[in-house]
């Protein structure tokens, strides 16, 4: 064979064998999607891609067990997660960033007064409320399943004709639009501040970046005993991820741009992390009443981020807390319980009184907060993925393709030089 028919060959048969390792590594059945799949026209939420995602079920367990003599009576709201997409009735204008494709609930009691499942607030949370009396050891055992995926969603570029008119005093401002306690719209420093940061901008998008990057920048995490909101945690220059959240709202709100707190759990606070299909966490709170203590064995991650609302884009989410990589962006790795803010406790005192954030474990409302242990129980199990590539794949595609291509330069070097040597006759005399 010709030695250039011999090189041709090497390079059809040695190279794509030797890189065919490498793209074994990153052949997967992941897909990439770009949405909105229905249109912007129909539900008002356009410009994102969902580029990822990962299918969980989750189970929540939580007993409460009486432990005082006689009896008492318990009032219960226990948050759900909720199905969060374009297409649902409760959650208008929203990506689908938690899609809900199967919930089960049970709740075993002695005796329960009244109860009310699916109850919804006037930011679209749904809950359920119920009361019950117990005497001394008596339990109340509730149990949630979920099925639910989680899409890693991003936005690509928001042009000025992209975006809609603000309707100012419609509901998302009426809501989302206001100072609060914690948000501290008219706090003198705080207009300051966001007014300095955006400077002469219009556009609402570019407004949230610059807040964002700011943020980012200037505000360490620092866990908190308490909130302290946005002015605290500017004025300290540091917060936790509520506090964060806090000030990258009332910086927005400032600006006439309506933004909301969400609050859940992440599965870890790693953002890297890969779920891979099998993978379970365990996360549990356990609190002995009589004693005033809280033991944690996989201490449960809650977390609070950021949603701004941008007309005809609708809400687009940011976690300035995890920062890099999170404006305009979130990912597989959270579940949302709540949105909004000051969320009434049923049974408290002053009745029905307001808390800024729901807490992740169901809370009951009594008049002896000694009078009971609780035990809440979170197991989250990877159904199914799909995920891109790691950056560590990609290096090893890289790799495997620069070793192919030496592999074949240095064999055919070797044949040329063989190829190009000279016999010389043999002579006896």
């Amino acid at each position: 064979m010709k030695p250039k028919l011999i090189f041709v060959f090497l390079y059809l048969i040695i190279f794509p064998s030797i890189n065919s390792i490498g793209i074994s590594l990153l052949t997967t059945s992941n897909t990439t999607t770009a949405c909105p799949q229905l249109s912007a026209p129909d539900y008002g939420v356009s410009n994102y891609i969902i580029s990822q995602n990962v299918s969980y079920q989750v189970e929540m367990n939580y007993t409460l067990t009486h432990t005082e003599s006689g009896s008492q009576k318990y009032i219960f709201k226990v948050a759900r997660l909720n199905d969060r997409q374009p297409n649902s009735t409760l959650t208008p204008y929203c990506p689908p960033y938690q899609k809900l494709e199967s919930f089960e609930s049970n709740i075993s009691r002695w005796d329960v007064d009244e109860i009310e499942e699916g109850f919804v607030d006037k930011f679209n949370n749904t809950y359920d409320l119920f009361n019950s009396t117990l005497s001394t050891s008596q339990k109340i055992t509730l149990n949630y399943n979920y099925n639910i995926t989680l899409n890693d969603i991003y936005f690509t570029e928001i042009n000025d004709g992209d975006i809609g008119t603000y309707n100012p005093g419609d509901e998302i401002h009426s809501l989302y639009n206001v100072t609060e306690i914690f948000y501290n719209c008219s706090n003198p420093d705080l207009i300051a501040l966001s007014n300095s940061i955006v400077g002469s901008l219009i556009n609402p998008v570019d407004k949230a970046r610059l807040i964002f990057n700011w943020i980012a920048s200037n505000i360490g995490y620092e866990e908190q005993s308490q909130e302290i909101g946005a002015y605290e945690a500017y004025n300290q220059r540091k917060g936790d991820c509520s506090d964060i959240s806090d000030l990258m709202i009332t910086l927005l709100r400032i600006q006439s741009i309506p933004a909301r707190k969400v609050t859940g759990f992440v599965i870890t606070n790693k953002p890297s992390h890969r779920p891979a299909v099998g993978n379970k966490y365990f996360f549990d709170l356990n609190y002995d009443g009589s004693s005033q203590t809280v033991s944690y064995t996989n201490k449960i991650l809650g977390h609070a981020w950021v949603e701004y609302y941008i007309p005809d884009i609708g809400w687009i989410v940011c976690d300035p807390t995890w920062k890099e990589g999170y404006f305009n962006g979130i990912d597989f790795l959270r579940f949302n319980l709540n949105v909004g803010a000051w969320f009434f406790l049923p049974g408290a005192s002053p009745g029905y009184n307001y808390i800024s954030e729901f807490p992740i474990n169901p809370s009951p409302i009594c008049s002896d907060h000694t009078a009971y242990d609780f035990q809440y129980s979170i197991e989250v199990t990877v159904l199914e993925t799909n995920l891109r590539p790691s950056s560590d794949l990609q290096i090893y595609f890289i790799i495997f393709t620069i070793v192919g291509l030496l592999a074949v330069i240095t064999l055919m070097f070797l044949l040329r030089r063989r190829g190009g040597k000279k016999l010389i006759p043999y002579n006896n005399k």
